[in-house]
């Protein structure tokens, strides 16, 4: 789902997809050719729950958040993500399935995206799905399980220490109530924390 680091889109291509690849020229221009700069400002939606995922987004500037929202429209944040990650539908029923969960800017953001059936056939052409999309699927599986252990053995102070250890770039810029959600708790218990 994600790969954090300061880079570019080509860097995190020539990174993941065509180390050591006899083909990188050509394919890493025909792969960067397909996305586009795309703005989004604060709040605003890259994907609605109840859509599909469409889309594979790089992120150039700023931060996105993926959260849930309940019936009586309280958000519960998933995850967090901003420069040098790429954010894609890892899972295949995020791609052929309505989504779950929504995707918006969380700040000002700007995104590399293209269509993720492109970006998917072109790897496939090129016979590099498997090496772009198995370390990818194994982060998002040993990301997941890490979660769960935390949620079920740490305490919500723990949690919040791990989060500010494990995410420096992004502990201040996601606003209280955001991460509170996040963290399984209520913004006033994480203000608690906070001042201790």
């Amino acid at each position: 789902m994600i790969e954090s680091a300061k880079m570019s889109l080509t860097d995190l291509l020539k990174k993941k997809v065509f180390q050591n690849n006899s083909d990188e020229n050509k394919g890493l221009k025909e792969l960067t050719n397909l996305f586009k700069i795309k703005n989004y400002s604060r709040k605003e939606l890259l994907v609605l729950a109840g859509e599909r995922w469409k889309n594979v987004y790089f992120i150039n500037n700023g931060s996105i958040r993926l959260f849930y929202t309940d019936i009586e429209g309280r958000e519960f944040n998933k995850g967090f993500f901003s420069e040098g990650d790429l954010v894609w539908p890892v899972a295949p029923s995020a791609r052929k399935k309505e989504s779950l969960f929504s995707i918006a800017a969380l700040e000002d953001t700007i995104v590399s995206q293209c269509k993720f059936c492109d970006f998917y056939s072109l790897l496939m052409k090129l016979n590099l799905w498997e090496k772009f999309a198995l370390p990818y699927a194994e982060k998002f599986s040993e990301d997941k399980f890490q979660r769960e252990y935390e949620f079920l053995m740490l305490s919500a102070t723990e949690r919040y220490k791990k989060f500010c250890k494990d995410h420096p770039k992004l502990k201040d810029r996601i606003p209280d109530y955001q991460l509170a959600t996040y963290l399984g708790i209520t913004n006033v218990s994480l203000s608690r924390i906070k001042n201790r």
